[in-house]
């Protein structure tokens, strides 16, 4: 026995102690133990060492009290298109607890449960953020999360459909749920899912909401423009310089959105841009820039454009173009990336390509600022909030890279359906919602990690 402490431990051992300091001290260490054996001790003789260990106060990372596996918790709720809605949060590693909380390495407390099986046909879910929710919709089904624990806000059906492209739009203060679908447009109240307005529209073949619009394009290029908070229509004609436009825009602008629309020429040596007013279809600028390029972000009076290859789909270089002062900044790749998907965080561009290659481009210094390579197949619009760069995989994984030394930091694991044989036709793009990521994985569930420390994934 070491010291009284340890004794009052065990309810057959009586210990005497004197006090010396904090923890104390036994006087004969020795006469206690025979108590307990009805006998003196012999002289000279020690008695052997208590058998009774404590917990260690402290351990390395990632371990508890006496020695138990713990790690920060991940959000996930599961997204069933049959049945009541339910959602739970559980723990990535460790079995269900019987404590109702656990303190994870960011200060933040978590419930811990047990993940609950995913629909079969729920897809990847498609999910963004807005009015305090996280919106996210499967084929069939429109619903609204509670960021902070997952539960289900309200679930809307809307016209099945086979894939999901696209997550809902806010638009107008209202919820776009099914952009991504052709055919009659429905707007819902983000705050309870119900129905505001609907409308029959003519045949059309595009659709995409830029502020508080919706751009309808037709076979014959014509635009029709649709007030998102009413369903009215509020102008219709033709796109001076573009045939048949089909428009992107980008969430950077969000005061002054523009709708962008391109038509490269036949030889691929040149590409008209064009930028629409959505309120009214007037065209605010048009350009020719050179070489096949795509719109991929529009920040601080800025346009970034990707520009192809030899290989066509593959980026060779990115393109900064200034509107106000005609200025066009081009900066070519070391290595093209193949099939780049695009995202843009002030002034740098990330490129995430196919076979895993993510590279970071200045366009303030003019060059590649690093690549990394991944090792996934291919991964998703790469979304940055300055200090880290986040990509899914199409097994589920969410990456989490340094984003000024492009170092990957962490992933959380796979999380597979049960068509885990078919590759997804579009990865979900990761969401960024106060100080946490979210994604949608292949098994049909929702889930969110601390977005400060990916390594504790």
């Amino acid at each position: 026995c070491g010291n009284c402490g340890r004794c009052r431990r065990r309810t057959t051992l009586r210990c005497s102690c004197r006090r010396n300091g904090p923890r104390g001290r036994r006087s004969r260490p020795e006469l206690g133990r025979c108590r307990r054996r009805g006998r003196r001790p012999t002289p000279g003789r020690r008695p052997l060492p208590n058998p009774v260990r404590t917990r260690p106060r402290s351990g390395p990372r990632g371990v508890r009290g006496g020695g138990r596996p713990w790690w920060p918790g991940v959000l996930c709720v599961a997204v069933t298109r049959t049945g009541s809605p339910r959602s739970r949060v559980f723990d990535d590693t460790s079995p269900p607890r019987r404590t109702s909380a656990v303190q994870s390495n960011d200060g933040r407390l978590r419930r811990v449960g047990e993940r609950l099986p995913a629909s079969e046909d729920s897809g990847v879910p498609q999910c963004t953020y807005g009015a305090g929710k996280l919106l996210c919709a499967v084929p069939g089904l429109v619903l609204a999360l509670d960021p902070a624990d997952g539960r289900t806000v309200w679930r809307h059906d809307v016209a099945p459909g086979s894939t999901r492209s696209e997550p809902p739009v806010l638009s107008g203060g209202l919820l776009q749920p099914s952009l991504d679908r052709i055919g009659d447009l429905e707007a819902l109240d983000p705050a309870t899912g119900e129905p505001v307005w609907q409308q029959d529209t003519p045949a059309y073949d595009g659709v995409r909401a830029v502020g508080d619009t919706l751009l309808l394009t037709r076979a014959d290029g014509m635009v029709t423009g649709v007030d998102s908070a009413s369903g009215e229509t509020r102008w219709s004609h033709r796109i001076p310089g573009q045939a048949v436009p089909y428009f992107t825009s980008f969430n950077e602008e969000s005061e002054r959105p523009s709708a962008y629309a391109t038509s490269p020429s036949a030889d691929g040596s040149g590409t008209r841009v064009t930028a629409v007013d959505p309120a009214t279809g007037d065209v605010r600028w048009d350009a020719e820039l050179e070489g096949a390029l795509t719109p991929v972000g529009a920040a601080d009076g800025h346009v970034y454009l990707v520009a192809d290859g030899v290989v066509h789909g593959d980026a060779g270089a990115v393109v900064r173009f200034t509107p106000g002062t005609g200025d066009s900044r081009r900066v070519p790749l070391p290595v093209p990336v193949p099939q780049a998907a695009a995202g843009v965080h002030g002034d740098t561009v990330y490129l995430m390509g196919a076979g895993g290659s993510l590279a970071a481009v200045d366009m303030a210094g003019g060059k590649q600022r690093w690549r990394l390579e991944t090792g996934v197949s291919r991964g998703s619009v790469p979304v940055s909030d300055g200090r880290h760069v986040y990509v899914t995989a199409p097994d589920g994984r969410l990456l989490g890279v340094d984003a000024r030394k492009g170092r990957l930091l962490g992933q959380t694991r796979p999380r597979l359906g049960p068509e885990s044989d078919r590759v997804p036709g579009t990865l979900a793009e990761p969401v960024l919602a106060g100080d946490h990521v979210y994604a949608g994985a292949p098994d049909g569930t929702v889930f969110g990690v601390p977005g400060s420390d990916p390594a504790a994934w």
